[in-house]
């Protein structure tokens, strides 16, 4: 059975084959050609097939729309992309860095360069592109560079430096960001002995994302340490229930059960 991903990914690879191809290996040999509708595809295909996990098929598509438009932004972005997904930060760093000079005002690219530096621990220059985002009034995914931010703070040890921007982001109309901030918020308090503020906040994040795994599991450890069996084991079911197969799933499958012992 195609899943409505790949189904896309049919449909936008036809779309090639209607772009038209030049044949003949000579300029204007096939005059119904049209050179940018053709990148357009290509970089279509690419960013679906990155959605949709196929990598493989990514990097094929933007490889031919890298040798069509050398000199495209976008596609050195797309390919650092998708370089960094199959966890290879270092060519992901190349892509990232090369898109820059093509176009120094990518500020998608400065973000996601911001990413590899943070998981590098080069946290300076992490900080430097992050800011460059918050500082562009004009970006609208600044509340991911806040967010990144702040878990930066978070690496260096200094929680109490991220709760500003975590409190920026769910202060702010664009909710996008908002669970994973109103999660982070809840951690902290977590792991300050404050769990009566971790099950608001993380309240909160699951009413907004009601398939966030992890916030479900979070939520059933405050729940627990607060005394509130049965609100622990609904959390903690919840989590089951989205994801069973993860590390966390399973973990909060035996919480369930050791729960429901202390019933018998």
């Amino acid at each position: 059975m195609l899943t409505r991903g790949k189904t896309c990914l049919l449909v936008l690879v036809a779309l090639l084959f209607l772009a038209g191809c030049p044949q003949g290996g000579g300029r204007g040999a096939n005059p119904a050609y049209d050179k940018d509708r053709h990148l357009a595809a290509l970089i279509e295909v690419g960013q679906v097939a990155i959605r949709t996990g196929d990598f493989a098929r990514a990097l094929v598509s933007l490889g031919e729309a890298e040798k069509l438009a050398p000199n495209n932004a976008d596609v050195k972005h797309y390919i650092g992309r998708t370089y960094y997904l199959l966890k290879n930060p270092e060519k992901a760093l190349e892509y990232y860095r090369v898109a820059l000079t093509l176009d120094p005002a990518k500020t998608d690219v400065h973000n996601n360069l911001g990413i590899v530096y943070l998981e590098a621990k080069e946290f300076e220059l992490a900080r430097a592109e992050f800011a460059y985002c918050v500082a562009d009034l004009t970006y609208g995914n600044a509340n991911k560079a806040r967010y990144n931010l702040g878990l930066l703070e978070e690496t260096m040890g200094r929680p109490e430096l991220a709760i500003p921007y975590y409190q920026d982001i769910i202060g702010s109309t664009d909710l996008s960001t908002s669970p994973d901030a109103y999660f982070r918020l809840a951690y902290i308090a977590y792991q300050r002995g404050d769990n009566r503020q971790a099950v608001d906040y993380l309240t909160v994040a699951v009413r907004q994302s009601p398939e966030f795994a992890e916030a479900f599991f979070l939520l059933g450890e405050s729940f627990e340490k607060l005394g509130f069996k049965e609100d622990a084991a609904e959390a903690f079911g919840r989590a089951v229930q989205i994801d069973p197969t993860s590390i966390r799933g399973v973990e909060a499958q035996k919480r369930v059960r050791a729960i429901m012992a202390d019933y018998q």
